[in-house]
């Protein structure tokens, strides 16, 4: 049996092109049908093109990759950048990560994930926040050396 590195070497990741929305709208659709959720049914139209023009227009700040193995999209993963110096954190922050094919979730997710850390790494940020809306597996953060760190959450209300 091949081991979670071996299995996630055969992926190849690369970063999305901004002529490339579509193709992470597409991914996203297959992503939230996996989930059982359908965004036709909540009113949002055509969700490929309302995604895609979205991430268009912000691709600079959001920027995604693509997991493809066996020439098959097998994932994919957006994050967030800091925008201005000095305000907030200033580590970008990966918002998604979706394992959508073989060689499975986790082999998947790990060279996602690597290939965010090392694109990060050579852009000069010692580190990639993770956002509370993604859960990695265990297995992929201990391949990836992950600091788990405990934190507070707030919410603030919009209404009192």
């Amino acid at each position: 049996m091949a081991s979670l590195g071996e299995e996630s070497a055969r992926v190849r990741v690369r970063r999305l092109g901004e002529d490339e929305a579509f193709l992470l709208g597409a991914l996203h659709l297959q992503a939230l049908r996996r989930r059982g959720v359908d965004p036709a049914a909540a009113g949002s139209g055509n969700h490929v093109q309302a995604l895609g023009a979205a991430w268009r227009s912000r691709c600079e700040d959001l920027p995604a990759w693509v997991a493809e193995c066996d020439e098959r999209h097998v994932g994919l993963a957006v994050c967030r950048v800091p925008v201005l110096p000095h305000v907030g954190r200033p580590l970008p922050v990966l918002v998604a990560v979706e394992a959508l094919g073989a060689p499975g979730p986790e082999p998947v997710t790990l060279a996602l994930v690597r290939a965010v850390v090392t694109w990060f790494g050579r852009e000069g940020y010692p580190s990639v926040d993770v956002s509370d809306e993604v859960t990695l597996p265990g297995p992929v953060l201990d391949a990836a050396r992950a600091d788990v760190l405990g934190h507070r959450r707030v919410s603030l209300p919009t209404r009192p």
